[in-house]
């Protein structure tokens, strides 16, 4: 195997860890992003659909890749070809972690927040249709027209703008016709008076949107008359969806679908207001249809917006796809064909011509062991697959061996226990590490009664909060809601322990009804001593200022006098007011863990971190900064910046 054929390789399996390492402008990437995606639900004909969707998943799942390639779709039907949109569909991406401007709103009004979302979405727009025509770059101050106020839009020039924007998605090249050679030109209609136009979009230094006119009017007399007049206003969800539905009128477009993705990078507050501009652009008559995708569990869309009837949920999520097959037993099948149509389609398209099979010394083993670690997260497999692939160049043999496919599964598997571990204590209460230890422990003991399996386990709804920053990190997975054990009716939701966490304890791997729903399976008694830390009214809790020991309000009377201090070193104690973690989005949670369990030794940089996490380096780079002014992480320059948690 030649060096330019491990390097593609390579890529196909780096291809799984992210979607959005893909700029929109690298047509020949997008157009191989289309070859290899795999629709396993189905969502592609929904996604590029005349109606709003809520795109729900844990990190990994896909949810980008599905916007990328409805995205795509869209593009594809102005080419006149027989695709799976509508003929003249308009697709507009917006990616909410990349705008940073709205987190500077968060102290601000909600009519600030508005305008700054609408300039986001503005140049999104902007940018999108110069990318599919760019023969509208020859248009100058085009954009400027039509995205104004209600004042300016009366104006002639308008019309005319309007006009002009439609003739080039008409008549124009399609970015994805020729990718070498010349666009065609397209000539535009001079316009035949002195009306002019300015307006500043710059939302990420100053949020004041601005526009004015000025109309001179002179005549060759001996005298002249100037009038002129300045409007100022602020971009709203209004102009926008006014100003798309003329552009949808005007060039005699279908529907306009806009992709609004990382919806969970945004804080509480911002994703409440979020959620109140979302309400606008619901049902908004303009043949404008929004997609928003959320984390699993990580998101709240208010009173206003209710699902199954503003939003309809399209669920990437393992349990939604238990569902779907009917059955475990037939999902893990399914699984087990989405890992290897995964795989393939990957190799087919990176290294054309290149067998999957050649590449796996067992390539049935590689795709059973693989698809129950990866349990339907794609950036799992390409974690897994990238240190296999990586361990068997170095120690060269003829294909991934099964010794590489389990090195690849518990590698992805420390990583995110590490993670969480890490996590714990700074970015989430760490008495999550001890429920985490009562379960493993649990399932040892259970693992040692027989000679039977015990991954799998079932709680009662009331204890799965308790679960939620497991099935986060991937160390648990959430199958199903509704099992019943044998002795018991009670409707409990079965989850299974991650399997190379399985590996790591020697804890036998199974599926067998009969054995999950034993009674012995039922794990609420292990998470009973935990309910005190669920409570909706918690009793007071105070901090030393010195030892940081917490205690609970009952446990500082003595003679029923309440204590003012440390009973340890007698230094004051301060009320915790709260636990303070909800400060951290799902994305900056998994960037503490990944950073916290790093040693300096690690040299440990941020794009392992995005990596691992899934997310952009500039993220990581801008929050370590953050991390690091706060005393939560350590950053050192060695040639890049390198993070390590604080404790050196």
């Amino acid at each position: 195997m030649n060096k330019k054929i491990q390097r593609a390789i390579e890529d196909a399996f780096t291809s799984m860890l992210r979607s959005d390492y893909i700029p929109l402008k690298d047509t020949d990437k997008l157009i191989r992003l289309s070859e290899y995606y795999v629709d396993y639900l189905g969502f592609l004909r929904e996604i590029v659909g005349e109606s709003d969707h809520l795109i729900v998943g844990r990190r990994g799942t896909g949810k980008t890749t599905l916007l990328y390639r409805g995205l795509i779709e869209c593009i594809r039907s102005w080419a006149g070809n027989d695709d799976i949109a509508k003929s003249k569909t308009l697709g507009i991406y917006l990616d909410l972690s990349k705008c940073q401007s709205l987190e500077d709103t968060t102290s601000k009004n909600f009519s600030e927040f508005e305008h700054v979302f609408a300039s986001e979405l503005y140049e999104s727009i902007k940018a999108e249709l110069l990318r599919t025509w760019p023969g509208l770059s020859e248009k100058a101050g085009l954009f400027t027209k039509i995205f104004s106020s209600k004042e300016i839009t009366a104006k002639s020039e308008t019309t005319n703008a309007l006009n002009d924007l439609s003739e080039v998605l008409i008549s124009g090249v399609l970015r994805t016709e020729n990718k070498s050679g010349k666009q065609k030109a397209i000539s535009s209609s001079e316009v035949q008076n002195s009306y002019k136009e300015e307006m500043a979009f710059k939302a990420k230094v100053n949020p004041e949107g601005r526009a004015s006119t000025q109309r001179l009017d002179s005549k060759k007399d001996y005298s002249s008359i100037e009038n002129s007049s300045n409007i100022s206003y602020r971009l709203n969800i209004s102009d926008i969806l006014r100003s798309l539905n003329q552009i949808r009128e005007a060039a005699k477009i279908s529907h306009i679908v806009i992709f609004i993705d990382e919806f969970s990078s945004l804080n509480s507050d911002l994703q409440r207001r979020f959620s109140t501009l979302l309400r606008k652009m619901l049902g908004n008559h303009s043949g404008v249809f929004v997609k928003v995708c959320a984390i699993t569990d990580n998101y709240s869309l208010g009173s206003s917006i209710i699902l199954q009837r503003d939003l309809f949920e399209l669920n990437l999520d393992l349990d939604a796809y238990v569902e779907r097959s009917g059955n475990l037993g037939s999902a893990m099948n399914g699984l087990g064909r989405l890992t290897k149509n995964l795989i393939r389609e990957r190799v087919n398209s990176y290294v054309p011509g290149l067998k999957c099979e050649d590449l796996f010394e067992d390539f049935e083993y590689s795709i059973t062991e693989i698809s129950k670690a990866a349990m339907g997260v794609p950036r799992t497999v390409g974690i897994i697959l990238k240190q296999a692939f990586s361990r068997k160049l170095n120690e060269s043999s003829s294909g991934i061996r099964k010794s590489d496919i389990d090195y690849g599964i518990k590698y992805a598997s420390k990583a995110y226990l590490s993670q969480f571990m890490g996590s714990c204590g700074t970015a989430i209460p760490s008495y999550y590490k001890d429920i985490w230890e009562s379960l493993i422990e649990k399932a040892i003991a259970e693992r040692a009664k027989s000679e039977t399996s015990s991954s799998h386990f079932m709680v009662l709804p009331k204890n799965e909060i308790k679960l939620k920053f497991f099935n986060m990190f991937f160390i648990i997975h959430l199958l199903t809601q509704g099992r019943t054990t044998k002795k018991e009716k009670a409707s409990r939701s079965l989850y299974c322990f991650d399997y190379g966490v399985c590996l790591e304890n020697n804890i036998s791997w199974g599926t067998e009804k009969n054995v999950i729903r034993q009674q012995r399976f039922a794990y609420d008694k292990v998470l009973e001593p935990f309910d005190k830390h669920f409570e909706k009214v918690v009793e007071k809790r105070w901090k030393c200022s010195v030892c940081n020991t917490v205690y609970q309000e009952k446990d500082l009377f003595v003679t029923g006098i309440k204590l003012e201090f440390c009973p340890k070193d007698r230094a004051d104690l301060i009320e915790v007011i709260s636990d303070g973690y909800t400060q951290f989005t799902e994305e900056e949670i998994k960037i503490v863990g990944a950073i916290r369990s790093s040693s300096e030794e690690d040299e440990l940089l941020a794009r392992h971190v995005a990596d691992d996490v899934g997310c952009y380096v500039q993220k990581v780079a801008k929050f370590g900064e953050k991390l690091e002014r706060d005393n939560i992480i350590k950053r050192k320059m060695k040639d890049k910046y390198i993070y390590f948690g604080e404790d050196e």
